[in-house]
Formats: structure tokens, C-alpha cells, sequence
């Protein structure tokens, strides 16, 4: 934590308060993640069939399939304002074998939450696939502390609620944007921080790790930190609960803490970004110059951009094929000219693109000759 030798008394106390606010709600947080039935607002139809057209050789019963595709879960969050860019990045994003958790936060009016449901309700795909979610009753998720975490581990809990058959999470925000194709917590307004002025020791059991707010993370994994009964999750969670960035380091240092995990970590997030130095911390929003070497990467998705910055309509028009207002067509379209996706068929036909191909090239140049196996959990 930050030292500040000019707090106030008062400052103090409203410290000492929002240290203790802080530990309590691990204590809570921790209790409702055992619960069965976490809160959520569902958004697709109330048939326990999925379209048998999509599906059409796995009987679909709620909660399970057997598909032989592997499946991504996607947490998509945003903010006051947000609605259409989250809209934007579900349709680029979109596949009906994947499961989507779409989360406005608190500082977003309530009708932002009411208006986004009744979006995903409009999409026919959507109630076909029965795989687009939306959380209504919404988190805190104030940029700094412990509400980000605390976010994205209620939203992990989900969707481990709401299907057994996804192999894959991968939290998203608005500002990212796809360049593949088919294949302050108890705060109320984003105000400044409370920091204390006494230091905390570093913990001997484990070691403190840091990495990308954005994960790619396997199935087993996220299983390990809300269902496991290691003492690891639980006891970072405290640790963590009155720190600046919980976020960063919770994640990676429990992968890196486990002797089961830490030998899978490969240290790369598949995103581009640019920044303006090595030692800034945030990147800079990408823009039309940054076009071809974002192309070139091999990433899947790139970040961050301007809300209807031009770039995103070229990558929307050269890259994902996808019209406005529509899903990105992929193998399961079989319908014509601009409505390709208005008609739809088996969802397990892949078509991978050229840009899906330098993402394999990417993923296998990471793996390849035990090359990731020098860059993992570094120390510094």
C-alpha cells in the first residue's frame, strides 16, 4: 500500500473503517460463493431445448452436452455508457457453442441493465442457442481495490452454475475488440481511494505474483479457485481484499503458488496492445496507424480503442466479415447475401479464416521447444 504522512485523523478513521468493511465482505463474499444458486437474471428463453438445427446431433438436457468442440465462457463487463460498445463486442464475439455473461455495473443506470436484456431477447440466435446471459443485479466494480476481483469471481461462479460443458474463460471488457474470426468497493461514486499509512508484511506461505487484468484461463482452474478446497484462494482473498490492484495478482499468484497449475502458465494474454513507454502501466488507445501490425501479431483480440473509433468499423468490414447489427458469420450461417446468419445449421462446422491461422502460428511459436516454460511466473 501507499504511505501518506499527510492523512488526517479523520482520514484515518475512515480508513480503519474501509479496511474493516473490506475484510468483512471476504468473509461474506467467500460464504456466497458456495451457494447453488447465485443471482442473475437469465435472458435467453425459458424451453430447456436449445435449436435442435444447431445442435443437431447431441440431445441438449440443461447443463450438459457432449460436444466434441471445446467451448469458451466470456464474462463481458462495462460501465455508464457502455451499452453499445458491449453490444458491439458480444456480436463480434459470437458463437453458439460459447456462453456469454454480459455485466453493467452499479454506475450504470438501471435501464442500461433493462435495455441490454431485452436486446440479447431480440437476436433470434440468441434464444435459439439459449447461451447469452446478463446479471441483473449488478457489482460495484470500481476501477481500484478489491470490486474488480470480486466481480469477476461472482461471474466465474455463474457460469460454472449455469453449464458443466465450457472449457475456456475469458473476461473481456468493452474496450477490446475481437481481430479473429470463428475459431472502491462499498463506494458509490468513482472517488478516490482511502489508503492506509501502516505497511503490511509480504506473506512467507506463498509468493506475491502479478500479471494481466485479462485471463485465458481452462475450466479446471477456475474450479480450483471457487469450488477447491486448497486454503490458497481463500486465504489471497484476504490478503488481497484491502490492496490497490487485487485484480493483478490474484489470478497469477495462485498459478503460480500450485504445484498442479504452475507448470500449464504460459505468460501471454493473446492481446495486442500498444504503449506509449515500457514503464506505463495502461495502453494507449489504438487507432487506424496501428492496423496492419495488429493484423500481423497474431492476437485474438486487440485493446483499447475510442467508442466508434473508425478502426473498429475496418476491422468489423476486413477482418470478422460482420455487418451492423450482426453476428460474426461463421460456419453454422448457411443463409444468403446480408443475412447469412438469419438461417443457421450445425454449430460444430468450423470455416477458420487467414486470421485464425496466424493465431495458430502465434499459439504454436508460444509452445513451441518448452520456449514459454523460461517465461513463466518470473520473478523479479
Amino acid at each position: 500500500m501507499q504511505q501518506n504522512s499527510t492523512s488526517s485523523s479523520s482520514r484515518d478513521a475512515r480508513t480503519v473503517k474501509c479496511v474493516a468493511a473490506s475484510f468483512i465482505f471476504s468473509l461474506i463474499f467467500l460464504l456466497s460463493l458456495s451457494t447453488t444458486s447465485p443471482p442473475f437474471t437469465p435472458t435467453t428463453t425459458t424451453s430447456s431445448s436449445r435449436d435442435p438445427r444447431l445442435f443437431p446431433t447431441t440431445p441438449y438436457i440443461l447443463n450438459t452436452t457432449t460436444s466434441s468442440l471445446s467451448s469458451i465462457a466470456y464474462f463481458v463487463t462495462g460501465s455508464s455508457g457502455d451499452l453499445s460498445p458491449i453490444t458491439r463486442l458480444v456480436l463480434s464475439i459470437y458463437h453458439p457453442n460459447n456462453i456469454y455473461l454480459l455485466h453493467i455495473d452499479r454506475f450504470a443506470p438501471h435501464s442500461d441493465r433493462h435495455k441490454l436484456a431485452l436486446w440479447v431477447n431480440t437476436l433470434p440466435v440468441f434464444k435459439a442457442a439459449r447461451n447469452v446471459h446478463v446479471i441483473g443485479h449488478p457489482d460495484f466494480a470500481y476501477p481500484k481495490g478489491s470490486s474488480p476481483l470480486s466481480s469477476l469471481l461472482r461471474a466465474a461462479s455463474i457460469l460454472l452454475n449455469l453449464s458443466n460443458h465450457w472449457d475456456w474463460f475469458i473476461n473481456l471488457s468493452r474496450r477490446m475488440k475481437p481481430i479473429i474470426v470463428d475459431p472502491g468497493l462499498y463506494l458509490s461514486e468513482k472517488t478516490g481511494m482511502f489508503y492506509a499509512t501502516q505497511k503490511r508484511d509480504l506473506p512467507t506461505a506463498y509468493q506475491i505474483f502479478s500479471g494481466s487484468p485479462t485471463s485465458v484461463l481452462n475450466r479446471k482452474f477456475i474450479e480450483f479457485c471457487i469450488l477447491g478446497s486448497d486454503n490458497l484462494p481463500r486465504t489471497l482473498l484476504m490478503y488481497l481484499a484491502n490492496t490497490q490492484s487485487s485484480l493483478l495478482s490474484y489470478l497469477p499468484t495462485i498459478l503460480c503458488n500450485s504445484p498442479e497449475f504452475k507448470e500449464t502458465a504460459v505468460n501471454h494474454n493473446l492481446q495486442y496492445a500498444s504503449y506509449y513507454s515500457s514503464s506505463t502501466e495502461n495502453p494507449r488507445h489504438l487507432n487506424q496507424s496501428d492496423y496492419n501490425d495488429m493484423i500481423q501479431s497474431g492476437s485474438a483480440f486487440a485493446a483499447k480503442f475510442y467508442v466508434n473509433d473508425p478502426i473498429l468499423d475496418r476491422i468489423d468490414r476486413e477482418i470478422l466479415g460482420r455487418s451492423y447489427g450482426k453476428v460474426v458469420p461463421g460456419g453454422w450461417c448457411i443463409g444468403k447475401s446480408n443475412d447469412t446468419c438469419e438461417v443457421w445449421g450445425d454449430a460444430s462446422i468450423l470455416r477458420p479464416g487467414p486470421r485464425a491461422k496466424r493465431l495458430e502460428k502465434r499459439i504454436v511459436d508460444l509452445l513451441s521447444n518448452g520456449a514459454y516454460q523460461n517465461q513463466q511466473c518470473i520473478t523479479q
